[in-house]
């Protein structure tokens, strides 16, 4: 083999390797889902159906706006992050979604952000990654 065709095959073997660690690199930007997991962070018991989307395994609680206890988990889909809040008889709701998520309903409206995002205008801050309105 020619030392061209050598270090022709040696850089794409380099780059596939580079592209391969950058592709498998596991999501991050959200400080709240780090640390270790106490009682606290466990997700409340809601319908069946709720936490279809929710790695249960990941949920830290962030805090409390008006009456909802609020959680955050990663999603089971790739780089997807969930928002979980719970205000007992006034409802719940769950949503995931990539950074800059939003949900809202009888429970309050929510925003995640990554570590490095601006703050939502005018809402209030939770905690490092979740606002509220």
């Amino acid at each position: 083999m020619s030392r061209l065709r050598y270090a022709a095959r040696s850089a794409l073997t380099l780059a596939s390797i580079v592209i391969l660690c950058v592709c498998t690199a596991q999501p991050g930007g959200f400080a709240d889902l780090g640390g270790e997991r106490d009682a606290r962070d466990e997700l409340p018991q809601l319908a069946d159906y709720a936490y279809d989307s929710v790695d249960r395994s990941t949920s830290r609680y962030v805090g409390e706006h008006d009456g909802a206890s609020l959680w955050l988990a990663n999603g089971r889909e790739r780089s997807a992050v969930c928002l979980v809040a719970d205000a007992g008889e006034r409802g719940w709701i769950v949503g995931c979604g990539g950074g800059g998520t939003r949900i809202g309903g009888t429970t309050g409206s929510y925003e995640v952000v990554e570590d490095a995002a601006a703050a939502p205008k005018g809402a209030v801050k939770i905690s490092q990654n979740v606002y509220a309105w």
